[in-house]
């Protein structure tokens, strides 16, 4: 079983959630911001009235559907992989960084890191939180970085 990230995400309209045109799964609601950000094609319109489900299929192609279904983006139409995506080539772990799953596995088991902050040193990297833009959930990943350590050092590394 791989690891993959379970918060759902309100952008602060409704709490409905919609179905993936293609795989027919809940999504988890996004930002229209952080869809918006992510597109390699811009569009001439804003998206600030859109409600957005990011599809949660692993095997599904889809990314990020509106809730009228008049915006359809696969994976292919935004700048990052989808790290709980089966054919993503990278896993990211906190995408403002780069920072993958493995670099967390290598840095908790072979840097013996127990901390966020142990992770971004062992990287060189200073945490910079811009993940409403960078991250596909538009949220913050610390707290998934937390509980991927936490995951690591109980011997569940291989679910990640």
């Amino acid at each position: 079983m791989m690891w993959r990230r379970k918060r759902i995400i309100r952008d602060g309209k409704t709490k409905k959630t919609y179905r993936c045109p293609i795989c027919g799964k809940t999504g988890a609601l996004v930002a229209s911001k952080t869809v918006e950000y992510l597109m390699i094609n811009k569009i001439d319109e804003s998206l600030s009235l859109e409600i957005f489900s990011l599809c949660m299929s692993p095997d599904c192609e889809m990314a990020y559907y509106s809730a009228d279904y008049g915006y359809i983006l696969l994976q292919r139409d935004i700048k990052v992989p989808i790290d709980f995506k089966n054919d993503a080539d990278i896993k990211y772990a906190c995408y403002c960084n780069e920072i993958t799953i493995d670099d967390i596995r290598h840095a908790v088991l072979k840097e013996y890191a127990s901390t966020v902050k142990d992770i971004f040193r062992f990287k060189g990297k200073v945490i910079v939180e811009k993940c409403k833009l960078n991250n596909p959930f538009g949220c913050s990943c610390i707290a998934d970085i937390n509980k991927m350590i936490e995951e690591i050092k109980l011997g569940n590394s291989g679910i990640l």
